[in-house]
């Protein structure tokens, strides 16, 4: 059921496996997962789907994430451990020891083709994780010029971050902390080597930018 098993770094892999996926080279994900097939899920498992063919728009994977931070092209999440509750609402969350993190790149292609990508992964795994640009199958895939308007061409070249553009967050917990909407990122970090604790929240953006809409900044 997985797309791929590697790792994601840049805007650029998530665009292989699309093309790859187009290509026939990898499998898209046509519906949603089985429960057996989300116990599955591990470190370097990514899955790719195309909106309309699989007739999905958000992601459900059983599992309980925080909220979603901004890291390079992609938002980004950290396993809750379910057994344990935050010491306080201060925003301070009980992270799964050993427990994943979660990509998800969200792009729209010239053709209005709608197309997703999920990725999970430990950091102990990204040295032995094979990424799809150093993968044979998919390294030599040319990226058509023009079909993702919304990626800066220089971001195609292997860039770590992807041109400013709109993705969609996902999430599978119902509480207002965890819930999921659409959001307008106007802020990418390049890196993924930041601390987490200083990789400002999408939350942090919405609430800067409707700040300086009201002060016509």
């Amino acid at each position: 059921m997985e797309s791929f098993v590697g790792y994601i770094k840049t805007a650029q892999d998530a665009l292989l496996i699309f093309e790859a996926c187009q290509k026939g080279t990898l499998q898209r994900v046509k519906r949603r997962l089985s429960s057996k097939e989300r116990s599955e899920i591990r470190s370097g498992s990514i899955f790719a789907w195309d909106e309309r063919e699989a007739g999905m728009r958000r992601w459900t994977d059983g599992r309980t994430w925080s909220p979603s931070r901004v890291l390079g092209s992609f938002l980004t999440y950290r396993e809750l451990d379910t057994k344990k509750r935050p010491r306080s609402n201060n925003g301070v969350f009980c992270y799964k020891p050993d427990g994943l993190i979660k990509q998800s790149f969200s792009i729209c292609t010239a053709s209005n083709q709608k197309l997703h990508l999920i990725s999970y992964y430990s950091k102990a795994d990204i040295s032995r994780l094979t990424r799809p640009s150093d993968d044979p199958r998919l390294s030599k895939i040319e990226i058509p010029k023009g079909h993702y308007p919304e990626i800066n061409p220089l971001d195609i070249g292997g860039g770590h971050t992807a041109s400013i553009h709109s993705m969609r967050l996902e999430s599978t917990d119902s509480s207002p902390l965890l819930s999921s909407s659409d959001e307008e990122l106007y802020f990418l970090l390049p890196t993924q080597d930041v601390p987490w604790e200083k990789i400002p929240c999408s939350e942090d953006y919405r609430q800067l930018n409707a700040l300086r809409h009201q002060l016509r900044i």
